[in-house]
């Protein structure tokens, strides 16, 4: 073979690697995205800044339970001294201290605190 004759099947060859390289090749041609050119002399604004603003935070307090304790009843002076172990004698003695209150003899019989110690007549 000549310096020729193996020449062309190795342009051959090497040509086929470079396939499509400055060969014109059948098929539908997709055009690459061209940025828009801007003119020269016009100005573009910037969109306003926006502002988001969260909603303010609620708090709610439940509604507080009052409870008012029963009042308890003020003792009379008879049921005082009963309730803290005095003797009826002893009561009896009290009311002639005091003065005999009315209000130590609940059925004027003239026996004090009756209804703490029960009837002593």
């Amino acid at each position: 073979m000549n310096r020729m004759g193996w020449a062309v099947p190795a342009l051959m060859l090497a040509g086929a690697g470079l396939v499509g390289c400055g060969v014109t090749v059948p098929g539908t041609a997709v055009p690459a995205p061209v940025a828009p050119a801007s003119k020269a002399g016009t100005q573009q604004t910037a969109p306003a800044p926006v502002t988001v603003t969260a909603p303010p935070v609620v708090v709610v307090q439940p509604q507080a339970t009052v409870t008012r304790p029963t009042a308890v009843p003020a003792l009379t002076p008879c049921q005082r001294l009963f309730a803290d172990g005095y003797s009826y004698s002893y009561a009896y003695d009290e009311w002639a201290k005091a003065g005999y209150p009315l209000s130590w003899d609940a059925d004027r019989d003239g026996y004090p605190c009756e209804q703490s110690y029960g009837n002593q007549n």
